[in-house]
């Protein structure tokens, strides 16, 4: 049951993301921005010592984001959007700065996680569809590097899906050159996708891929690495394939590029797959992977169906 507490910390995180929306001045902008920060450290504070810490953690590092931020904006420099973009990319956590994202989110909860990975990126993105430059191409191209290599034996899922959120942050980047408003749709598919590995979960804490076997149901699981990996004809596919089409327009050598790291991407969330349906075969068979996948109930079925969506 939510608290009176909670509610009022969830209308404030909301809050902000309107504060921000409807800015009409700098200032404005960081407030709504230190106004998101506080109530999301609110929202994911629990009374234990590891959480107290993890919070801190990130309390100090986004205080420091946030200085940074407002002096890049009361300072008159030439390189503003550049520095500017690399404050942004530090308090999200991508490109260079990601060493501390994946440790932030293995010491907090699946539904923390899935907020730091996707509705904690908007207000950042939205400064990133301003100020289209050059550093974007460097930060989206080392986003996408990190994520795959990131993902290379790590078997914490926690620390696995942070990678690959870092990953996706590169895509989400390379949208914003497309058009004004195109990210916003790929932030929004790569929520409904994450919500697919929250609801496979069920209530089980899924912390390494030994825990597979808890899964409750390890098909809805199947079928959103698949999505995210971008297999036809899921909406992970779709999105990828509007981006490089319009990368045939701009830049063959950079779609190829591209292109290798989406493949490599798409290779890790098989391997994760690969290792689910080898936990089933070998402690089960693979009869019992069959059985307890159909035990589910009718808004996953719903949900499983709107994965496979056609432009």
């Amino acid at each position: 049951m939510i608290s009176y507490f909670g509610l009022l910390f969830m209308m404030l995180y909301l809050s902000s993301f309107f504060v921000v929306l409807g800015a009409e001045s700098w200032f404005l902008l960081w407030v709504g921005l230190e106004i998101n920060m506080i109530s999301f450290i609110l929202l994911i504070y629990k009374k234990n010592t590891m959480n107290v810490e993890v919070s801190l953690k990130y309390f100090f590092i986004q205080g420091i984001g946030s200085a940074m931020l407002l002096m890049i904006l009361t300072l008159k420099s030439s390189y503003f959007s550049e520095i500017l973009i690399l404050i942004l990319s530090y308090k999200m956590g991508v490109g260079p700065f990601f060493f501390w994202f994946p440790n932030f989110c293995e010491g907090i909860s699946w539904i923390s996680c899935i907020l730091v990975m996707t509705l904690q990126k908007l207000i950042p993105f939205i400064f990133f569809s301003m100020f289209i430059c050059f550093m974007i191409w460097v930060i989206l191209l080392m986003s996408m590097m990190i994520g795959v290599l990131g993902c290379f034996n790590e078997c914490n899922m926690k620390k696995f899906m942070a990678f690959s959120s870092i990953h996706y942050a590169g895509w989400m980047m390379l949208s914003t050159f497309m058009g004004s408003y195109l990210w916003i749709l790929y932030l929004g598919g790569y929520l409904f996708m994450m919500f697919g590995v929250l609801l496979s979960m069920g209530h089980k804490n899924i912390l390494n891929t030994s825990d597979f076997l808890n899964f409750k149901n390890p098909l809805l699981f199947f079928v959103s690495m698949i999505n995210m990996g971008g297999m036809p004809p899921m909406l992970g596919f779709f999105l990828k394939w509007w981006i490089f089409m319009y990368m045939l327009n701009f830049s063959m050598e950079m779609l190829w590029v591209v292109v290798i790291f989406s493949v490599l991407m798409f290779y890790m969330y098989c391997r994760l797959v690969f290792h689910l349906m080898m936990g089933y075969q070998f402690n089960y068979g693979f009869r019992s992977f069959i059985n307890k996948s159909f035990m589910t109930t009718t808004y996953e079925y719903v949900y499983m169906g709107a994965m496979f969506l056609t432009p």
